[in-house]
C-alpha cells in the first residue's frame, strides 16, 4: 500500500504535476546518452507516467530547456528523452476568416 500512496504523491506534485498532459513530445531512448534512437510521438501524460515511475525507483529526472531526460526505471535500463514538439495552428480557409 505504501508504494501506491507514494506513486500518487509523486504524480500529484512538482515536477511531475508541472507537465501539461496534453502537450506533445518526441520520445527517444538511449543506452548511454550518446546516441538517441527510436523516436516516436508521445504525450505529456506518458512523460508524467515515466517521470513518476523513475522517481519512485530513485532514478534521475533532469530538465533542461524543456527537454526531460529520465534514467529509465524499466528492465531494459538506459535513458529516456522527451523533447517538446511545437504546436501547430491549423487555419481552415473560410472558418477562421
Amino acid at each position: 500500500m505504501a508504494r501506491h500512496e507514494d506513486w500518487f504523491r509523486i504524480y500529484d506534485n512538482s515536477p511531475v504535476s508541472d507537465v501539461d498532459s496534453r502537450a506533445t513530445y518526441v520520445k527517444e531512448i538511449s543506452a548511454d546518452g550518446a546516441a538517441w534512437e527510436r523516436p516516436r510521438e508521445s504525450t505529456g501524460e506518458h512523460l508524467k507516467l515515466d517521470m513518476t515511475e523513475a522517481l519512485i525507483a530513485d532514478r534521475t529526472v533532469a530538465l533542461r530547456n524543456g527537454v526531460v531526460v529520465i534514467e529509465s526505471p524499466y528492465p531494459l535500463g538506459g535513458l529516456l528523452r522527451y523533447t517538446p514538439t511545437p504546436r501547430v495552428c491549423v487555419i481552415e480557409k473560410g472558418v477562421n476568416e
